[in-house]
């Protein structure tokens, strides 16, 4: 990277892989070209697989470029801050290099053994390890270059796999896993039919409420005592217990979303359905308050793109519909419920039935994907290849709604 911010005005004219025959001018001898501007890379970097070589050239080359374009905008007066400082040329990236298959990795017939070319005592050699964890999907589906990555002193093999999958067509849906993501319980799913039967229903709550409780009390401790005489918290204050908490949300986020693509699964549902929160802000709760700390802390994004993710590798689709309304709507079709003061999580019916408040809007959410897959859109019948996921009527759509009886009737 400092060998190109050198030469950058000659060599930042050239695109995409034409920079690396140019660079490898000035760093690679051959028989035809002993001599080179700059010998420390041979020297140092013995025998260097060409492969590695020109993709360590292709990210010094991205980098070098990012740098010039930052810098010409910095340059040019657009700059977020006042007293923005100009960017700077970082050359500890941490990049992690791609192996190509045979000349760089080598796996054996069961992907249970992988060979990996590496510098051990002045040479590059083939070292065998043993592979654990996923590579039981290594076979089946196309690889791409697999990278190594370096993280916490140990060493991880990131193979991508390409299969193809085949998803249901929306007229073949006549069954969802609908989900409500709240805040006392995680989630909240419930099967449904194109009848409106609920056939299955239960509650996912998270497990690690203990030393999530634990490390934000440490948090708050530190702060006081840092804020007491009017100081501010400064950048990276405790990053290390909020690294801890964003490794928690992680992990929740993983287990809640594998729970619920397996009872999808085992109740023979085609897709599942979540309400479309991205953007979404609280108004509840004053500044400061455990309400608020509580919104804050809620990954409800995070949770959405696991489900998503993990049920489009397991062949169904995801769906999203309009949140407002699920909650405050009662699932019978008989009005808006009122949510107890006392506890939250339940909620009266106008027929004075009491419910579920999770639970009924679990059921309202499923009813509003239902009506959604099946109901032809306007993007739909102009061939669009993604419709609007939040089309549902203008009525408040509930679990009523998919009634025979209902239906016949309106």
């Amino acid at each position: 990277m400092t060998m190109m911010m050198t030469h950058w005005p000659a060599l930042g004219r050239f695109e995409g892989n034409a920079i690396v025959k140019e660079v490898e001018r000035l760093i690679h001898p051959t028989s035809k070209r002993p001599q080179v501007r700059y010998p420390y890379f041979a020297r140092r970097y013995y025998k260097f697989p060409s492969y590695l070589r020109r993709v360590a050239i292709m990210d010094a080359a991205g980098q070098v470029r990012s740098f010039h374009t930052r810098f010409d905008t910095w340059r040019c007066g657009d700059r977020r801050h006042q007293h923005a400082q100009p960017p700077r040329l970082v050359c500890a990236t941490n990049t992690f290099p791609a192996l190509y298959q045979g000349q760089c990795i080598r796996f054996n017939e069961r992907y249970t053994e992988a060979a990996i070319k590496v510098f051990h005592r002045g040479d590059w050699v083939w070292m065998h390890f043993r592979l654990t964890g996923a590579h039981r999907y290594l076979g089946t589906g196309k690889q791409r270059a697999p990278q190594l990555v370096a993280k916490r002193g140990r060493y991880t093999l990131s193979v991508p796999v390409e299969r193809p999958i085949t998803l249901p067509r929306n007229a073949d849906v006549d069954r969802v896993l609908s989900v409500d993501v709240g805040i006392n319980t995680a989630a909240t799913w419930a099967v449904v039919d194109a009848t409106g039967t609920v056939h299955a229903r239960g509650f996912l709550g998270r497990c690690d409420k203990d030393r999530e409780a634990r490390l934000i009390a440490r948090i708050q401790k530190a702060a006081r005592q840092h804020t007491r005489h009017g100081c501010r918290l400064p950048p990276g204050f405790c990053a290390r217990d909020h690294r801890r908490l964003r490794g928690l949300f992680d992990n929740a986020a993983h287990q809640i979303s594998r729970r619920i693509v397996n009872e999808a699964l085992a109740h023979g549902a085609q897709a599942i359905i979540v309400e479309h929160l991205k953007g979404w802000r609280p108004r509840a709760g004053r500044r400061r308050s455990p309400l608020r700390q509580r919104f804050h802390r809620w990954f409800h994004r995070l949770l959405v793109d696991r489900i998503e993710a993990k049920a489009t590798e397991a062949g169904l689709r995801t769906r999203t519909v309009y949140p407002r309304g699920t909650s405050s709507q009662a699932f019978d079709g008989s009005g808006k419920v009122l949510r107890d003061q006392a506890n939250a999580r339940l909620c009266t019916f106008p027929s004075g039935k009491r419910y579920n408040a999770d639970l009924n809007a679990a059921y309202n959410i499923a009813a509003r994907g239902i009506v959604s897959i099946h109901r032809p859109t306007r993007e739909s019948q102009a061939g669009a290849q993604r419709p609007k996921p939040a089309a549902t009527p203008r009525s408040p759509v509930t679990l009523s709604s998919l009634w025979p009886t209902a239906t016949a009737t309106a």
